[in-house]
């Protein structure tokens, strides 16, 4: 069978075209350290390394989501940390309140002192992480604690009595205050007289007559109203506190983070739950207000029922602060445990897909030298012709 020149040409031109492809493909392997320039050079090795890559990515950011949920909860429990020391001198000085050896100036100076406890606590409890609110849930940009215009509290009531007062008014002074209104004269409502002091009983405005309406106590706005049903004692007290509640701003969500497949990590708390702003039995910053209120009215009993409160919030905290430390544990667990599989996965894609650059260098050598050849060998071949047979 003969065949043609032009035929000839084109089996040479083509292998020596597949002999440039292998030596461009060498030359790769050896340029950018990758054993696979796509998938058809080995799909089932590429395909192996592609899922191998996508385990190491995921890997990567589980370690990213660890890193931040770590400084989260570390910056979470410093802050906890710091309240609760707070709150364990702030503890220390209503024990000393409570007892009666101390006099009415001396809890008045005390009070003071609970006011910058109570300032202390709330810019606390405002502490930012990377710009963020800690104890906001959701609502990261907001600030958690804010403190609003004064407002006139309830009576509280002389304990064991079981007469009625209403407060009102609108407060217009610029410091918080407490009143003492203290019977002077027993009898019903309209006919029992009372007297009010504002320095925790050292000294007292002139007696007045009680009433159902409003009468007002003091020189800034506060009024009382006495119940119409009461029957009033000589000597009986009620206290009407006049204060800057705090509040929670923000909402009720917590911050989580994903740590791996169906797992998530709690990395933050609720500002309302773990320092108050919302009220109820762990609210410290209501459990402060009344604090300062009973050392204002000189009140050694209401002081330490406020102790107890302090000590049961205390308690609270401690077990917050502690589940911290766990989480904080658990993140540590899962970045060991996360840094052992990277390093497996990456020797596995090493192992995979990296280059062996010695072998790869002599086969680029081989492939040079038969693409040599080839081009020599082809070279003769293009040049016969019928006068080399004659």
């Amino acid at each position: 069978m003969r065949v043609s020149m032009p035929t000839i040409f084109n089996n040479i031109q083509t292998q020596l075209q597949r002999l440039v492809e292998d030596l461009q493909h060498t030359n790769a392997t050896i340029a950018n350290g990758r054993k696979y320039q796509q998938i058809s050079d080995n799909p089932l090795e590429v395909g192996a390394l592609i899922g191998l890559n996508r385990d190491s990515s995921q890997i990567t950011q589980y370690q990213r989501n660890l890193d931040t949920g770590h400084d989260w909860l570390a910056a979470t429990e410093t802050t906890l940390t710091n309240i609760n020391q707070l709150v364990s001198a702030t503890a220390g000085l209503a024990e000393q309140m409570a007892t009666g050896t101390y006099t009415a100036q001396q809890r008045a100076a005390a009070a003071q002192q609970v006011q910058q406890y109570l300032e202390e606590f709330m810019q606390m409890g405002n502490t930012r992480y990377q710009g963020h609110y800690l104890l906001s849930g959701y609502k990261i940009d907001t600030e958690p604690f804010a403190e609003q215009a004064f407002a006139i509290q309830p009576p509280q009531m002389q304990a064991g009595s079981t007469n009625t007062a209403t407060s009102s008014g609108t407060y217009t002074g610029a410091e918080s205050v407490t009143y003492i209104v203290e019977i002077v004269d027993a009898g019903a409502t309209g006919a029992a007289t009372y007297r009010v002091s504002e320095d925790g009983g050292q000294t007292w405005s002139a007696t007045n007559t009680t009433a159902v309406g409003a009468q007002a106590i003091g020189a800034d706005g506060a009024q009382v109203a006495f119940g119409g049903a009461s029957n009033w004692s000589a000597g009986e007290r009620f206290t009407i506190s006049v204060y800057q509640p705090i509040t929670y701003q923000g909402d009720n969500n917590t911050l989580d983070l994903a740590i791996g497949r169906g797992s998530r990590l709690q990395v933050s708390q609720v500002g309302s739950d773990v320092v108050g702003g919302a009220g109820g039995a762990n609210d410290l910053f209501q459990i402060m207000a009344q604090l300062k209120s009973n050392l204002e009215a000189n009140d050694a009993g209401k002081i330490g029922e406020r102790l107890e409160e302090l000590r049961d919030y205390q308690a609270h905290l401690t077990s917050v602060i502690a589940g911290q430390g766990a989480a904080l544990n658990r993140v540590e667990i899962k970045q060991n445990a996360y840094d052992t599989i990277q390093e497996e996965v990456t020797q596995s894609i090493a192992k995979k897909g990296d280059t062996d650059l010695v072998e790869a260098a002599n086969a680029m050598a081989s492939k040079q030298l038969a693409y040599q050849a080839a081009l020599q060998a082809s070279s003769m071949v293009m040049n016969l012709s019928l006068l080399n047979y004659l």
